[in-house]
């Protein structure tokens, strides 16, 4: 019997393609930590299209940096049918602001994708440090509209419609994500309290916090949520003759659920850059909210309650935040309990007060 190509290096990617219509005289590894190992290749022959590269992504049944935490292989299924639920969707066009990577092929067997190489597109996290670096605030303000207007508008749209009753058979397949409704939540948990322990923040509550989310997470919701949405999973493309396009990339743990699990992640990425970068000119959540006002809306009290969660786990772990001063990390960490307990209270208006979410309804 043939030995299966090791996909974990770039020989064996180039053995696994050899007889196939990407056959790659080099690959290089894009990613190889948490959830997987993302090559580029470069092909031998270019695609009919054109296209002289491809971007490959391949997971194993647990990320593979941390092999204490299994996770199963099939999420890379559910990445490839929410990427393709989204590109057959009236939600993207060929002149579309916000698109998805094209999937030319997905082998389930070895849960191997095959996506269009968006290269040169950098990540928003990166176009957006370097713009407020660069001191020049009308150019920030036209930039964080103009993206975070775009983006709000995509989710919205997306949100409302996957809540759409003829939608339901999607919505189930998605609750069908324990990668996402039970692993990946697990571990938002397992750092919002360790984020308490470490800061002084531990509270008696936090722990009927935990419960809860995971009822809730059980229970599902009226919408499939992107599951990941935030910073360094959008890329952005400034090509002078195609204008601006903006791609939404790693959907493995898109799951049925609440709203708010996106609105509030890309909040807490929002809010955590313009602690580190203050300035008046960056106005990404108003921006985005008011667009996506238009074709959706979120709970108050549940957006205190996933940004709260989300401000003490991911919020101190952002790349612009993860190498700062201990007393950084532990104030918005503080302001995370801070947002945790105006919802737990049922204070809406604290909600709308606190600093995380105060851009977002400044509106």
């Amino acid at each position: 019997m043939a030995t299966e190509p090791d996909l974990t290096t770039p020989a064996g990617l180039m053995a696994y393609l050899e007889n196939t219509d990407y056959a790659a005289k080099d690959a290089e590894i894009l990613s190889g930590g948490m959830s997987g190992f993302t090559y580029r290749a470069i092909l031998r022959a270019p695609l009919a299209s054109g296209e002289k590269s491809v971007v490959i992504k391949h997971v194993l049944e647990f990320p593979s940096s941390n092999k204490d935490m299994v996770l199963s292989a099939e999420r890379m299924d559910f990445e490839h049918e929410a990427l393709q639920m989204v590109a057959s969707s009236p939600l993207v066009s060929p002149t579309s602001t916000v698109q998805v990577p094209h999937v030319y092929m997905y082998d389930s067997k070895t849960h191997t994708l095959i996506m269009r190489d968006l290269a040169p597109a950098r990540l928003l996290s990166i176009v957006l440090i370097e713009s407020l670096e660069k001191n020049d605030p009308a150019h920030v303000l036209e930039l964080s509209r103009q993206i975070g207007s775009a983006l709000g508008d995509f989710m919205g749209r997306f949100h409302q419609w996957t809540s759409l009753p003829e939608q339901s058979a999607l919505r189930a397949r998605f609750a069908e994500n324990l990668v996402s409704r039970e692993v990946v939540l697990a571990y938002r948990h397992q750092l919002m309290i360790e984020s308490a322990v470490k800061f002084g923040l531990e509270q008696t509550w936090l722990e009927d916090v935990v419960q809860a989310g995971i009822k809730d997470a059980r229970q599902g919701g009226p919408v499939i949520a992107m599951g990941d949405f935030w910073f360094d999973n959008v890329l952005v493309s400034q090509d002078e003759a195609q204008g601006l396009r903006v791609y939404i990339v790693d959907w493995e743990v898109s799951r049925c659920t609440h709203p708010e699990l996106d609105v509030s992640q890309f909040a807490t990425a929002a809010y955590t850059m313009s602690y580190v970068y203050p300035t008046k000119s960056f106005q990404f959540m108003q921006s985005f909210y008011k667009s996506y006002k238009t074709h959706f809306d979120v709970d108050v009290l549940r957006m205190g309650l996933s940004g709260g969660r989300d401000m003490l786990s991911y919020g101190i772990m952002m790349p612009w935040i993860r190498h700062k001063d201990d007393k950084i990390k532990e104030a918005i960490a503080s302001e995370g309990l801070q947002l945790l307990e105006a919802a737990k209270d049922g204070n809406g208006e604290a909600v709308r007060d606190c600093p995380v979410m105060r851009d977002m309804y400044a509106f």
